[in-house]
């Protein structure tokens, strides 16, 4: 009974390892998809700078056309001052000459102001595109390390399954039927104890129990969480205890 047991805990050691590796396996797209999403934030956000750059740019270029074509207005209309027939129409002309060269003094304003809004969007640009390449490198590596460990782990899944299969053929066909069904519910299948409390729930363990336990001649099993209880001596070199007192 004692090899019978100690082989059953071989199998739980196996299929404690075989879990780790599926669990790393299966939070390998999670990390990816994190990695990615990164990228395509800093992505966006260049993006989204180059379009902020385009808009001023424009906005700038527009009131520098607008400037040039009230100068252009303002000259024509200086030009007339000299042909005009009446003092009404030179008045007139006065006052539209005299509210160009406002409107030219407002461009000029707005034309420095968008100068600075299109230096500050080029900044946020250049640092943008600084973020995007630093983002895209790291997430580069990082995928190339996550393949690598992919494969790690393919081939350590592999190892231990046929670790696992040949650890199972060592039980009894019932005992083995009984920790699968233990641990499709809750893990660790086997509970090791040493006293009469179950180590996996902590829910004492009837003294009639206790006592097949130490004898090592049944297989006992929690009342409360159905963990297949093993009682430590039997692992090891150690006297069994007599009785349970």
């Amino acid at each position: 009974m004692r090899d019978t047991l100690r082989q059953l805990v071989a199998l739980q050691q196996v299929d404690d390892e075989l879990a780790g590796v599926e669990a790393e396996v299966s939070g390998l797209p999670g990390l990816r998809q994190a990695a990615d999403a990164d990228r395509a934030k800093a992505e966006e956000t260049l993006a989204a700078a180059r379009t902020r750059v385009e808009e001023v740019e424009l906005a700038r270029r527009e009131q520098e056309s607008e400037l040039a074509s009230t100068e252009e207005r303002r000259k024509d209309r200086e030009g007339k001052t000299a042909v005009v027939k009446t003092n009404e129409e030179y008045t007139a002309l006065l006052a539209e000459i005299d509210g160009l060269k406002q409107s030219e003094g407002d461009l000029e304003t707005a034309i420095l102001e968008a100068m600075e809004r299109v230096d500050e969007a080029r900044e946020a640009l250049s640092a943008a595109e600084d973020k995007a390449r630093e983002v895209g490198a790291r997430v580069d590596v990082l995928r190339k390390r996550l393949d690598a460990r992919e494969q790690e782990l393919t081939g350590e899944q592999a190892r231990l399954t046929v670790a696992r299969d040949e650890a199972a053929a060592k039980l009894p066909p019932d005992l083995l039927r009984t920790y699968q069904k233990v641990v499709e519910r809750r893990r660790p299948g086997v509970a090791v104890v040493s006293t009469e409390l179950c180590s996996g729930c902590r829910v004492g363990i009837p003294p009639q129990a206790f006592v097949n336990l130490i004898s090592g001649k049944t297989i006992e099993v929690c009342g409360s969480c159905r963990r297949i209880l093993i009682h430590k001596a039997m692992l090891s070199g150690e006297a069994v205890p007599v009785s349970a007192e």
